[in-house]
């Protein structure tokens, strides 16, 4: 008999940048609380502006900067594909590290993923292992991310008690 995938969910916000904050107060929740959890999530960093983005990663807080710096007169953001493939190798060697059903937050599944890359072999790792998922998605990047959770992940509001229900069901820490 096979064993029951470890839960897969996912939160669809509208709102720009709805996702990042929700997920990253979950994170702080769980820190708070002293629950076992895996993150790579937005970071608010002092003096950022427009298109800077930055990633705090969990355990250990450390901020990565995922932006690139095109000048002021860019009128675009660009990515630091290096920096984030930093950031997702970080964060899958404490995901290797961590004890069995520590959950997995990440901010979102955006563009990057969309296209194949980024969290998606994370997120793969994740699930393969026992652990838990959690992530955004906006509208735009809906069917990429149905696409590749194939029926796997479910719906859930943004609701901060309730996706901590869903993360640490029996409460625990």
């Amino acid at each position: 008999m096979a064993e029951e995938p470890a839960p897969f969910g996912v939160v669809t916000l509208a709102r720009r940048g709805g996702g990042d904050w929700l997920l990253s107060e979950l994170v702080a929740r769980a820190e708070a609380a002293g629950r076992p959890v895996i993150a790579l999530v937005r970071a608010e960093v002092p003096g950022e502006e427009g298109c800077d983005m930055s990633l705090r990663l969990v355990p250990g807080g450390r901020v990565q900067v995922i932006s690139q710096s095109l000048g002021r007169a860019a009128e675009a953001c660009a990515l630091d594909q290096g920096a984030l493939e930093q950031a997702v190798a970080e964060t899958e060697a404490a995901l290797r590290a961590s004890a069995p059903g520590t959950p997995l937050i990440l901010n979102k599944f955006g563009k990057v993923e969309a296209a194949g890359h980024g969290c998606r072999p994370l997120i793969a790792l994740a699930l393969e292992t026992g652990h838990p998922v959690l992530t955004s998605v906006a509208p735009e990047n809906r069917a990429a991310f149905d696409a590749f959770a194939d029926g796997l992940a479910e719906d859930l509001p943004a609701d901060l008690d309730g996706l901590e229900r869903f993360l640490w069901p029996q409460g625990r820490p």
